[in-house]
């Protein structure tokens, strides 16, 4: 049996990355559920489309941080923000993404400097199970990430997942999808995310994706540190 240590795993929500902090984690997957109110019949029964998929997070902050006063005033009650939690640090490994509903952060108890929060929150439908292009990363300069082999194109509807933590200088981030057969890339039509402030996005697009996937990123009117995060999702 495989051991998965806490330095293996990553949760980002929005323009947040919550890695450095966690204390603790837990994600619940789709299953069907079960409607005990019965009326007709002494039996239980199966509500597949009753979503019971949920995420419960808890780290710790230093007391007054920019960090801590930033993810409270920012998250709580809100929608759309996307979560991705993130497994396995080289690319092509998995990563659990889709938007969500922020149920609670809170402040919860002290340790020390330290103020612990808790967050609990609901997607808005079925996480994706995606591939990612490694955790978080930090660029200065245009630049392609490393390949993913899905071993054959498919065709449906697909999706690209990108959280911007960080955008340094005054300029616009531009991260897209490319494919190829085998070694001539080309970008994919419809996958691209251009961002000029930090948070995260969803893209769903159709068509053909061949067998091999990379990320490709650039910058307009300028460039500095920034540190971002890319996955997809192959239709099926």
């Amino acid at each position: 049996m495989a051991v998965l240590w806490s330095n293996q795993l990553r949760w980002y929500v929005g323009a947040f990355d919550l890695s450095t902090a966690t204390t603790r984690s837990s994600v619940t997957l789709q299953s069907p559920a079960l409607d005990r109110t019965v009326y007709s019949l002494p039996a239980e029964v199966s509500q597949a489309d009753v979503r019971r998929d949920e995420a419960e997070w808890a780290g710790l902050f230093e007391d007054g941080s920019r960090g801590l006063e930033g993810l409270i005033g920012t998250l709580i009650g809100t929608r759309g923000d996307m979560l991705s939690y993130v497994i396995g640090t080289t690319t092509g490994d998995r990563a659990y993404c889709g938007t969500v509903g922020v149920l609670a952060v809170k402040p919860s108890g002290r340790l020390g400097e330290l103020v612990r929060v808790e967050g609990n929150f609901k997607p808005d439908a079925a996480w994706d199970p995606t591939r990612h292009f490694g955790p978080s990363q930090v660029v200065t300069t245009a630049g392609t990430s490393g390949t993913i082999g899905d071993g054959a194109a498919s065709t449906g509807t697909h999706r690209f997942f990108v959280h911007l933590f960080r955008l340094g200088g005054a300029g616009t981030f531009i991260i897209n999808l490319q494919d190829a057969a085998t070694a001539v890339y080309a970008d994919v039509t419809g996958a691209t995310a251009i961002l000029t402030a930090t948070g995260s996005t969803a893209i769903q697009f159709t068509g053909t994706l061949r067998a091999n996937v990379r990320a490709n990123w650039t910058f307009s009117g300028g460039s500095g540190s920034t540190d971002f995060f890319g996955a997809y999702r192959r239709s099926g």
